[in-house]
């Protein structure tokens, strides 16, 4: 059966969307406070978006866009690095059991490692997808 003649899953994939991508959003922003929320948000996001596009059968964005999404990723990496290096001295000093001066900047820090963690994985998951579907044998595929 091909997915994309469901009204069901169609109807079904419409209406949870919003919310599975809220619940995604909720994740990230929440990750602090406990393990893993960014890596969780990015695979809810990564696989919200990849079902998307296998029960619509169109693209929602270009691969460009997640590129740019991984590369935001990286830019958020390298910000908290710079920050925790500029305020406490110490490169990733939330991870290491260097305490920083206050409370609020470690929560930031750890929110700045979350959000990178977000782009990187849903991007990666959402292109490593694409990359899948598009492979033939004996064929490179180009983004």
């Amino acid at each position: 059966m091909d997915l994309r003649h469901s009204a069901i899953l169609r109807i079904t994939v419409g209406m949870l969307f919003p919310f599975i991508v809220m619940f995604g959003f909720y994740l990230v922003s929440y990750g602090a406070n406990f393990p893993g929320g960014g890596f969780q948000a990015g695979v809810v996001f990564g696989t919200v978006v990849i079902v998307v596009e296998m029960i619509f059968n169109s693209q929602i964005f270009d691969n460009t866009f997640y590129m740019v999404i991984e590369f935001i990723g990286i830019i958020f990496l390298f910000a908290a690095l710079i920050l925790g290096f500029v305020f406490t001295g110490y490169f990733f000093s939330g991870l290491y059991g260097v305490t920083s001066t206050s409370p609020m900047f470690s929560n930031v820090f750890y929110w700045l490692l979350n959000i990178a963690i977000y782009f990187e994985v849903s991007g990666s998951l959402i292109l490593i997808y694409r990359s899948l579907i598009h492979w033939k044998y004996d064929e490179p595929y180009e983004m």
